[in-house]
């Protein structure tokens, strides 16, 4: 009974797994279907997500730093646009999960393009296009 009990407390004192912050920037939810902004949204291309939105700008590589000390990691382009194929040649309005989310900031998504470049999304147009991994963009994490 003893042992029991011991093993009770020490279960108890034992620090619990916390949820993933966001310290410094804004969470944000994508849309859903009921969202529906501009009736572009179906159900494999809003999922209703919430993200991390760092509240300054910073480079590519920085984004993925300031997402992991929050506990979470640069949001994949497939989680911000879910079921959206995309290339160089098609980055227009091709993001309705994200499309009216924020002002017109373009936020960090974690798939490169190239050796130099890395994917971006635009909070309000929902946009997609990609930027130098050097330019400041939003970090936003999953």
């Amino acid at each position: 009974m003893m042992k029991k009990l011991a093993l009770i407390c020490a279960c108890l004192m034992m620090p619990m797994a916390a949820n993933a912050a966001c310290v410094g920037g804004t969470e944000i939810r994508a849309n859903t279907v009921a969202d529906n902004p501009n009736g572009n949204c179906t159900d494999t291309t809003c999922n209703g997500h919430t993200f991390c939105k760092s509240n300054g700008t910073m480079n590519w590589w920085s984004a993925f730093n300031w997402c992991a000390s929050n506990g979470r990691s640069l949001a994949s382009f497939s989680t911000m646009c879910p079921g959206i194929q995309t290339s160089p040649n098609n980055v227009t309005g091709a993001c309705p999960n994200l499309q009216g989310v924020g002002g017109s900031q373009w936020a960090w998504s974690s798939l490169a393009y190239g050796s130099k470049y890395a994917i971006l999304v635009n909070l309000s147009s929902g946009a997609v296009s990609y930027g130098h991994r050097t330019n400041s963009n939003y970090a936003f994490c999953e």
